[in-house]
């Protein structure tokens, strides 16, 4: 397929190996940036799904799984993200948007766009919600768990809009749910 293509070369990334999936890759990242490179550490912090960071619900040990894997994913998309992930399954990713409430449309419509159901998928926000219309566009949409930063001023609303729809709530400070930030 790649020899079809003009221009085109495939580099294999030994750290990529099969053998080697359960070792993270601990190798630096080179960004380059006008005028010079921008040497960064590598993604190798993974958030524990815990009693530490559940709010309220309870999940499977499958279902967490699916909540690291939206984390892992959001964490590292643009800013503005909200990802679905069903069986440990990406179905879709929200990204960009200039609010919550358009990046929980557009996950969802990415997700049902590309065949998929949304109902009993879990979601990660990359930022807190700072109002319920976020998690209720989730919640309408079948999402059974939610993962996001806390600390918004209305985060006691958006905890009592899932406990009343009996969505999973984990939460967990921004600079530790941020993803790869500050770690």
């Amino acid at each position: 397929i790649l020899a079809k293509r003009a221009k085109c070369r495939l580099v294999i990334n030994e750290v990529l190996d099969t053998s080697a999936v359960s070792e993270l890759d601990v190798n630096d990242r080179i960004r380059y940036v006008r005028g010079g490179i921008l040497v960064q550490s590598a993604y190798d912090f993974i958030i524990k799904i815990n009693e530490s960071t559940k709010v309220n619900g309870s999940l499977s040990e499958d279902e967490k799984a699916s909540l690291i894997l939206a984390w892992g994913i959001g964490c590292t998309s643009n800013s503005n993200t909200i990802t679905l992930v069903k069986n440990s399954k990406l179905i879709g990713n929200g990204v960009g948007q200039q609010d919550r409430v358009g990046c929980c449309e557009l996950a969802i419509k990415r997700a049902l766009d590309a065949g998929h159901k949304t109902e009993d998928s879990v979601a990660y926000s990359d930022s807190f919600f700072p109002f319920t219309d976020g998690p209720m566009t989730l919640i309408d949409a079948g999402i059974k768990a939610i993962f996001s930063s806390s600390g918004s001023i209305e985060d006691e609303k958006v905890i009592k809009c899932c406990k009343a729809s009996e969505v999973a709530l984990y939460m967990a400070p921004d600079k530790e749910c941020r993803g790869f930030f500050g770690h």
